[in-house]
């Protein structure tokens, strides 16, 4: 009987503390992670949740395809507090820079020459997300990309009017060293992710960063494998060597630098790199800051940099 009060007693107490500080499990933001961006959209469509963490471009896109019914909430992430690492980058076992120091210079090449810009729009009028910029880089240029579809992944960008940066890989060692015996280059990204890496009407693999895969393997002077996997398994996959590489629109986080080795940074236009969350368009009107996503049930990709953003900038915000 002591301890069935004892016990009453502390839950009263801890009942009490929650009324003072006005914080209960009904009012307690809810971060749930799930593997594809499709699984977000489905919940925020059917009202399972208030909001999805999103890439700035990304978030565009799913309110451009959603006919109204999403929005922008208008409230963006602080990415200074992160240090200054624009674009996406490629990830390798840690360890493996002599494959990465070989990637980063095809990397800087295909930046400075101005491909990945035009790879970048090319993949958004394939992937239906274009804008005016794309469809004029697009328009400008002489498209080089007919191959016929095969296994080889050819189709992705045919290189033979390209230039290529001159490489040196007589001292190939670890993973680049096998790639070139073997004779192809074995990559890892999860499709959900237009305009970077997606899945066309016809079923196959696409992307800027795809391309840019491609782009890699040519001037290394190897074919281009692709493993398709769900966003959360495809570091496991590099970290355990299922594959050579991935290229599945990371950013650069802290805890990627130092589990992986991370490339330089590339980005297929010269706007400004901003994440936000999308909500329904008829409750747009409620969010004004982050911290008006309090108490709310937010979705966002398992791994992604939105989930680190969600934990860092709205749940923290719960413990002031």
């Amino acid at each position: 009987m002591k301890k069935l009060l004892k016990v009453l007693s502390l839950t009263a107490l801890v009942l009490s503390l929650c009324a003072c500080s006005g914080k209960t499990d009904e009012n307690k933001t809810e971060l749930e992670l799930v593997t594809s961006l499709d699984q977000a959209i489905l919940a925020l469509s059917t009202g399972k949740c208030d909001a999805i963490a999103l890439d700035g471009t990304t978030a565009e896109n799913y309110v451009k395809q959603s006919d109204g019914k999403f929005a922008l909430s208008g409230v963006n992430f602080d990415l200074s507090i992160y240090g200054d690492f624009e674009g996406n980058v490629a990830a390798a076992k840690k360890g493996e820079t002599s494959l990465m120091k070989a990637v980063n210079e095809v990397i800087d090449f295909a930046m400075e020459k101005g491909y990945y810009q035009l790879w970048t729009a090319m993949a958004m009028v394939q992937s239906g997300t274009e804008d005016e910029d794309a469809l004029k880089i697009v328009g400008d240029t002489p498209v080089y990309n007919n191959a016929v579809i095969d296994d080889n992944y050819l189709y992705l960008l045919d290189t033979s009017d390209l230039e290529k940066p001159t490489l040196d890989l007589s001292d190939a060692s670890g993973v680049l060293a096998d790639v070139l015996a073997k004779g192809y280059l074995l990559i890892a990204t999860s499709p959900d992710y237009p305009p970077n890496e997606f899945i066309t009407e016809e079923g196959v693999i696409y992307g800027n960063e795809m391309m840019l895969a491609k782009y890699v393997a040519d001037c290394l002077g190897v074919d281009l494998k692709i493993e398709t996997m769900d966003f959360n398994a495809v570091l496991t996959a590099v970290d355990t060597g299922k594959v050579d590489m991935s290229f599945s629109g990371f950013g650069w986080k802290a805890d990627r630098a130092e589990a992986f080795e991370l490339s330089v940074g590339y980005t297929g236009d010269d706007d400004v790199t901003y994440h936000t969350l999308i909500v329904p368009a008829d409750k747009a009107d409620q969010y004004q800051s982050l911290s008006d996503f309090l108490g709310k049930h937010i979705v966002a990709q398992a791994s992604s940099l939105q989930q680190m953003y969600v934990e860092d900038q709205i749940l923290a915000l719960e413990g002031e």
